[in-house]
């Protein structure tokens, strides 16, 4: 090719623009140089392997020289790919080449493209720009036969990008586009003066931050690159991922730009992709053939988030929780203490009586302040018929204060430790996926929301970041709370026994779900929702605890028990997450029955019943025995809440087996929240049932919870980004920020949730403490 050039040099030098000029080398071959075509021309030849075109343009006028050119190039159907046809086309600063017929394999088939469309890179694009030279086209083959070519050359007139202006386009594989953006102040200031009507009048305030977003109405699978302003332009499929930032996208896309990232301004480089593959996530998906994947485009640049902006993010995320926090010691001025006593109406006697069998109880439970604490941890299987009828709290609260005090403490301590140990691999990782896509440029790797994704420094989605603050300023408020709290008189026995170090880890997993959920959004995807939904998690089966605590102070699972079943349920959501198969959701379907099956008899039977082989002889003989009269609950009010309960988990049950879909981590989330939010309802109503009063701070408290959850829910149903799919199919659910021109439903999301669950830990906090000045001898059992 070089010698080409340097033929073509000499052929100026002599023959100095004369139209035609032909010459025969040794072996026949005829270079027959051009210089009379015009731009916006269409022009046919024929080459062959005797034959090569050279090819100069000129231009009625120098005033569109500004524009970059691009050249079009077509041939016949019949052009074997054995003998492809060579375009080179020279410029000042470089040479650009293809062939014809462009060919592309995929795993399914290989696309045959007859025609081509390429934008030569403007070398001096920027603020000194003057003017763009014409190129000189080259035309070359080996095939023996005739091949015939159509090509015609125009100026992109609409390739300077103005912000707010939509620019609408057509691609294809062989034909890629790209513009051009400048951050700087009328780049094309002095040619606006002498052409004012022709060159578009650039906004003179143009923002140092924008936001390009992109739609289209196909499914083509297609990638959208942004790179500096310099050339060479990669402009194919392979080469893009070489500059800049790149990502995939069917129907909607876009991304935050900077001055600080492209300082000369950027190209906004759209190529379609040779398959679907990639943007649907289905091996083997070739899509529509080579006439077909033409993809239409529509995308505009607006100012992205100002500094006030951020500023009112900072400020809103601050101050709702504050705001939240602050309403705890208003709600808390009013005493919900009093000092009358709850009669037991289903008491079949005096509260102080007790036959025989129950004193041998009492007796048996009373040798346990003299055990130490992990005497305490492991209780004798003892069998059902030893429960006394009704059971009260009494019966289930007779560790000593100091036992009570460390088995309790155990939940803050053990807590701690995981938190610690699971959180600092989860900072470092993420951390590594942030180098990562700044260093590939690959924003196919991360899951923002790309419309409402706020860059500062190194964070590239600071909004989702920073709103998890409210977790974690209320996550200390709630400590606080528990910090400042008069402790409960243990030795007059009086009211609920009260676990402060289950109410300390409460506060602290509050807390590290906003922390691990910031460092989810440094890089959100698949493999990392683990992180964001752990202490979600840890808070469901927390609260269960508490509520169970409350009537069952002795007979309740050990910090290590709780902990080492949180570690199970967050393998199984790994596995899930991993492997979202008919199988897994099979096997995953078997245990909730399983679980809940066996959790009922132990909450029924306080943790009494021995579960085993000789279970179900001893039901056989109570039924030979009794007849139908032993089908009937001794404890009817818990028989009602356990059977509700279970037609709960069963309809959840059902529902994942059904769907069973890849985001198995939400339906985890589901069940356990569930549970947490059924069991405060069925100890609320327990409570009246009993007789027992619930407080107006603590109905404020339910009521606020209650709402906050309902908007909770709604915004998180509402998610702008879907880990579960590929990343072009998660980019269709982007949109830009719904409050503030800073805030999508996901920020609101964790504004609203950390508010729910703060009040919903004070709920279960103050629940009870109308029962505080109670004997406990009076307080059933539920």
């Amino acid at each position: 090719m070089l010698s080409v050039f340097i033929l073509l040099i000499l052929f100026r030098s002599v023959f100095c623009y004369n139209d035609v000029v032909p010459l025969e080398n040794a072996t026949q071959k005829q270079f027959i140089y051009n210089n009379t075509y015009e731009y916006d021309s269409i022009i046919d030849l024929t080459v062959n392997e005797t034959t090569t075109h050279i090819l100069d343009f000129n231009e009625q006028s120098n005033l569109m020289s500004v524009f970059p050119t691009r050249v079009h190039v077509s041939t016949n159907d019949t052009l074997d790919v054995s003998y492809p046809l060579f375009v080179t086309a020279a410029q000042q600063k470089g040479v650009s080449s293809w062939e014809l017929p462009l060919v592309v394999s995929t795993k399914q088939a290989v696309l045959k493209f007859n025609d081509m469309a390429r934008t030569l890179c403007p070398h001096d694009a920027g603020p000194n720009v003057t003017s763009q030279g014409r190129p000189t086209l080259t035309l070359a083959t080996t095939s023996p036969s005739n091949v015939s070519v159509r090509i015609k050359l125009r100026r992109v007139e609409d390739f300077f990008v103005e912000v707010n202006k939509d620019v609408n386009l057509n691609v294809t594989p062989s034909t890629p586009k790209y513009y051009y953006f400048s951050f700087d102040r009328d780049p094309w200031r002095h040619l606006e003066v002498k052409h004012p009507q022709l060159f578009p009048r650039f906004n003179y305030t143009i923002p140092k931050s924008v936001l390009l977003e992109i739609n289209s109405n196909d499914h083509v699978c297609a990638t959208v690159s942004i790179q500096n302003n310099s050339c060479p332009v990669f402009d194919n499929e392979k080469d893009m991922m070489y500059q800049g930032y790149h990502f995939t996208m069917t129907t909607k896309g876009g991304i935050t730009v900077t001055q600080s990232m492209f300082p000369r301004g950027f190209y906004i480089v759209f190529i379609v992709k040779e398959s679907d593959e990639e943007c649907t996530g289905v091996s083997g998906d070739h899509g529509a053939g080579s006439d077909r994947r033409t993809k239409s485009f529509s995308f505009r640049v607006m100012a992205a988030a100002a500094p006030s902006d951020y500023l009112t993010l900072v400020l809103v995320s601050l101050a709702l929780p504050a705001l939240v926090a602050l309403l705890a010691p208003t709600i808390m001025l009013p005493t919900c203490r009093s000092g009358r006593t709850i009669e037991i109406d289903e008491a079949p006697g005096p509260s102080g009586f007790q036959d025989p069998q129950t004193s041998e109880t009492a007796r048996i439970m009373g040798k346990r302040g003299h055990q130490s604490d992990s005497d305490i941890d492991s209780e004798p299987d003892l069998d059902d018929r030893s429960l006394p009828i009704p059971l009260n709290v009494a019966r289930l609260s007779r560790a000593r204060p100091l036992a009570h005090n460390r088995r309790s403490n155990r939940y803050f301590w053990s807590a701690l430790t995981v938190a610690v140990v699971y959180a600092l691999p989860v900072v470092q990782l993420l951390f590594t996926y942030q180098r990562m896509v700044l260093q590939t440029g690959d924003q196919d790797v991360c899951y923002y929301n790309f419309l409402c994704a706020l860059p500062l420094g190194a964070l590239q989605d600071f909004n989702h970041v920073f709103s998890n603050v409210g977790y974690v300023l209320l996550g200390l408020a709630f400590i606080l709370q528990v910090r400042c709290r008069p402790p409960s008189d243990e030795l007059q026995e009086l009211g609920i026994p009260e676990h402060r170090g289950l109410m300390y880890s409460m506060g602290l997993a509050l807390i590290m779900e906003g922390v691990l959920s910031a460092c989810y959004h440094l890089c959100p995807n698949k493999m990392n929702f683990q992180f964001d939904s752990s202490f979600m998690y840890v808070i469901a089966v927390l609260c269960i605890v508490k509520l169970y605590q409350s009537r069952h102070s002795d007979v309740n699972a050990s910090a290590h028990a709780t902990f080492m079943l949180l570690a199970f349920l967050m393998a199984i959501g790994v596995f899930g997450i991993v492997y979202p198969n008919l199988y897994f959701w099979t096997f995953f379907t078997i245990g909730h029955f399983a679980v809940c099956f066996f959790l009922t008899l132990k909450i029924y039977y306080v943790g009494r019943l021995k579960i085993g082989s000789s279970m179900v002889t001893r039901a056989w003989g109570a039924v030979r025995r009794a007849g139908r009269s032993a089908l009937r609950p001794q404890y009817p009010a818990r028989a009602v809440f356990l059977a509700l309960a279970n037609l709960a988990n069963w309809a959840l049950a059902a529902y994942g087996m059904y769907e069973h879909n890849a985001d198995f981590a939400r339906h985890l989330l589901a069940v356990l929240l569930g549970n947490a939010i059924l069991y405060t309802l069925a100890y609320v109503v327990l409570k009246l049932a009993h007789g027992e009063r619930v407080c107006a701070r603590t109905w404020a408290w339910l009521l606020l919870a209650a709402a906050l959850w309902a908007l909770a829910a709604t915004l998180f149903l509402h998610s702008r980004t879907k880990w579960s799919q590929t990343a072009a199919q998660s980019r269709t659910y982007n949109a830009q920020c719904s409050a503030l021109q800073s805030l999508d439903t996901h920020d609101l999301w964790h504004l609203s949730s950390a508010a729910a669950i703060f009040s919903s830990f004070n709920a279960l906090l103050i629940i009870d403490d109308p029962l505080a000045t109670t004997p406990r001898v009076d307080i059933p059992v539920f």
